[in-house]
């Protein structure tokens, strides 16, 4: 048996351990439900939270084995299953035992470390991401910091004298325990500076890699980033209320940080839709900035309006202040959102603005005083002016399928063959979509220049853009607007032509 079919036995592999993997955790939980009378729920997402880390791991496996990130990410639920597997077991056993023999005790002992299993496989996927190997060999000192605290947390479970049972806090002695409580406390302050250190030195690997890192790189990072800050901000939360991890909103809330780690990872490493992480901040940056402005005219409005209405008209009325104070927020959030979303885009993310604004040449009262040339090249120029991209071209249609080049930026338009379209990228371009491309040269993204028409669009030509400056793609968004600024775009090419015949 050669190589290749060696190689191409082991996304089968992975998926079949994936399925056991699910099958297991669902089939066990079920049948131990009385276990968890009031946590049935809590204990189903968490499953599914760990099952999220197996299919991104086995989706980054399939891609290439090698990948150790991968690999990491299949540690969490390996763990979770054969928790539970043996819970079915033992667990029985463990509530009548008075004292611990020796299955008993691998069995608590597997359970009292089992945690690292989810702590050390992030904190090295960290000093790992993207690539999966590490920024220089130097940081080899940062992983054997997380090895060496992870060895001495194993040796004081297996050697103290005593050895907690489960999540009720009982405690009995260790068959095979011999550590004095001193040593073991010395020991457990010893193994927090080594974790401690190699957890902050894994949070240096990853400033120290972005700085170092190109824009595709870059890009990737950020979505680990998103997922480290809805974590952290969950927990911030959790530190100043009180009891907020133990309500629904907290759990769900933890649960929602939980599962965007491995989604943040497999859209950064498998790369499918990557550059969608500005829409993200984008988002992000522009609902902040809106909550804040109202929550802060809500209270100021509900403020002023009790002490007029309790002046006015007594106490009595003071609690519809609050009714009145949200008609007021409700009515101005529209107005609102449309001014923080367009101050926000004119300052950070300028390719979200319509891409007609500036373009003159799009007036149609100006197309007796222009050539179809000079609004051809004004267009490439003003979107290479927002987009920064590398090449770009208009064609215009010669026949079905077939598109010819009139204009370019950054190539000639005479070395630029004709454009064949096949059957699905026709149908896409006559559906109004774009076409994303990472292995077209000089291009990556097509999208459609267009005329609305009653029955559907007509196609009279294609924008072609290549790829931007610093390696940076094309988001989910910016191929909608560029395809929504073909059907402007459309309008004056039509027109001009028809003028010319």
């Amino acid at each position: 048996m050669d190589k290749k079919q060696k190689k191409s036995r082991w996304p089968v592999a992975v998926w079949v351990l994936v399925v056991l993997m699910a099958v297991l955790n669902y089939s066990l939980l079920y049948a131990q439900r009385h276990l968890y009378p009031d946590s049935f729920v809590s204990e189903f997402v968490w499953r599914a939270a760990a099952l999220t880390f197996a299919v991104v791991g086995a989706l980054i496996i399939s891609r290439d084995r090698r990948h150790l990130i991968g690999w990491l990410l299949m540690v969490t639920p390996i763990m979770i299953t054969v928790a539970t597997v043996l819970s079915q077991f033992m667990e029985p056993r463990l509530a009548e035992a008075s004292e611990l023999d020796i299955p008993l005790f691998l069995y608590v002992w597997f359970n009292n470390w089992s945690w690292w299993l989810l702590i050390g496989p992030i904190l090295l996927i960290f000093y790992l991401f993207p690539t999966g190997k590490l920024l220089s060999k130097g940081w080899r000192w940062g992983v054997r910091l997380v090895f060496i605290a992870f060895g001495l947390f194993l040796f004081l479970l297996t050697f103290a004298a005593a050895a907690e049972v489960g999540s009720s806090g009982r405690i009995m002695a260790n068959p095979i325990g011999f550590l004095p409580n001193d040593l073991v406390e010395l020991l457990v302050a010893v193994m927090a500076f080594f974790l401690v250190s190699g957890a902050l030195g894994s949070l240096i690997s990853v400033f120290a890699r972005y700085r170092k890192s190109q824009a595709v790189e870059r890009a990737q990072m950020r979505w680990l980033f998103i997922a480290c800050a809805l974590f952290v901000i969950n927990y911030a939360v959790g530190f100043i209320i009180d009891d907020y991890s133990f309500t629904a909103f907290g759990n769900a809330a933890f649960m929602l940080t939980v599962f965007a780690i491995p989604l943040s990872i497999g859209i950064a490493i498998l790369r499918y839709r990557l550059w969608d992480v500005d829409v993200v901040i984008n988002r992000s940056l522009v609902y902040g900035v809106l909550t804040t402005l109202l929550a802060a005219l809500f209270a100021g409005t509900a403020a002023v309006l009790s002490q007029i209405a309790k002046a006015a008209f007594g106490e009595e009325m003071q609690q519809a202040a609050a009714a009145v104070a949200a008609i007021v927020v409700a009515s101005l959030f529209t107005p609102i959102r449309t001014r923080v979303e367009g101050a926000i885009n004119r300052r950070l993310f300028p390719e979200n603005v319509d891409l007609s604004q500036g373009l003159v040449e799009l007036n149609a009262n100006l197309w007796n005083w222009l050539s179809l040339p000079r609004i051809l090249d004004s267009t490439l120029e003003h979107l290479e002016a927002i987009y920064g991209h590398e090449q770009s071209a208009i064609y215009l249609r010669r026949s079905a399928g077939e598109y010819v080049a009139v204009a370019a930026r950054g190539v000639s338009p005479a070395d630029l063959p004709a454009y064949q379209t096949s059957p699905a990228e026709q149908d896409q371009l006559a559906h109004k979509k774009g076409i994303l491309s990472d292995e077209a040269a000089p291009f990556v993204l097509t999208t459609p220049i267009y005329l609305a028409r009653r029955k559907g669009p007509e196609l009279i030509g294609v924008l072609r853009l290549g790829k931007r400056k610093q390696g940076r793609g094309f988001t989910g968004g910016d191929v909608k607007t560029l395809t929504s600024f073909g059907a402007k775009l459309g309008e004056p090419i039509y027109a001009l032509g028809q003028k010319s015949k």
